[in-house]
C-alpha cells in the first residue's frame, strides 16, 4: 500500500511538471505569433476616406455657386491643361492681352460664361446622382439618366485610380428612342448630335484635391 501511494504521488508530480511545460510552450507560441507583422491596409482605407471627404467638400463648394469660393478650386493663372473657352469676344481679347492665360480676375469677371463652358452645372448634377461615400469601397461609380422620350441621355461617373480622381459628365445616344424625322434625314439620336464627354481630373496630394486638367471630346 505504501508502494502504491509513492507511485501515485510520483505520477502526480510528473503530471504537474508536464502541464507546466505545455503551458509555458503555449505561452511562448502566443507571444511569437503576436510578434509576426499582420497585413494592415488601414493606411489605404484612411487615404480613401480623406479622398471622399475632399470630394464632399468640392461638392459643397460647387453647390454654393459663389464664384469666390469656387475660384479656390483653381490654381491661377490656369495651366494650358485646363481648357476654358467662351464665345465672348471681350473674354478672348482680355485673355490674349494676358499672355493667353486665365487669371483669377479674368475668371471672376467672366464666371458665368466660363462655368457654362466647363459644364459646372453638370458637375453639380453628378454629385446629386452619385453618392460619393460609396467610393470608400468602390473605385468607380456610374449613373445614366435615360428618358424614353428623349433622343439623348446624360451620364455621370467618378473614378479613382491611385491618387487620380476623374469626374466625367456627358451625353450619349438613346438607342431605344424612336426618331421622328424621315428616314433620309439624320436621326435625332445620332451620335453626331448626342455624344460628348467632359473630364475634370484631380490629383490627391497631402490631403487636398488639385485640379490637373479639364478637357472634353465630342
Amino acid at each position: 500500500m505504501i508502494l502504491n501511494f509513492r507511485r501515485t504521488a510520483l505520477t502526480l508530480a510528473h503530471l504537474v511538471v508536464f502541464v507546466s511545460l505545455v503551458s509555458c510552450n503555449n505561452s511562448s507560441n502566443t507571444n511569437s505569433d503576436s510578434a509576426i507583422p499582420k497585413e494592415d491596409n488601414s493606411g489605404v482605407t484612411t487615404n480613401r476616406s480623406l479622398m471622399v471627404e475632399a470630394l464632399i467638400k468640392l461638392k459643397t463648394t460647387l453647390a454654393s455657386k459663389e464664384k469666390e469660393k469656387i475660384a479656390g478650386i483653381f490654381d491661377f493663372p490656369l495651366s494650358d491643361s485646363i481648357q476654358m473657352y467662351t464665345e465672348s469676344e471681350a473674354y478672348q481679347k482680355e485673355r490674349e492681352q494676358n499672355g493667353d492665360k486665365v487669371s483669377k480676375e479674368l475668371f471672376l469677371k467672366y464666371f458665368e460664361e466660363i462655368s457654362d463652358d466647363i459644364q459646372m452645372e453638370e458637375v453639380n448634377e453628378l454629385f446629386k446622382h452619385i453618392n460619393v461615400e460609396r467610393l470608400i469601397k468602390q473605385d468607380k461609380l456610374d449613373y445614366e439618366n435615360i428618358i424614353a422620350t428623349e433622343p439623348c441621355y446624360s451620364f455621370y461617373s467618378i473614378e479613382i485610380k491611385n491618387n487620380l480622381i476623374t469626374l466625367s459628365v456627358g451625353s450619349g445616344s438613346n438607342k431605344n428612342y424612336k426618331s421622328k424625322v424621315s428616314s433620309d434625314e439624320v436621326p435625332e439620336n445620332s451620335s453626331q448630335f448626342c455624344e460628348s464627354v467632359l473630364w475634370w481630373i484631380f490629383s490627391f496630394n497631402s490631403g487636398k484635391l488639385e485640379l490637373v486638367s479639364i478637357n472634353g471630346a465630342g
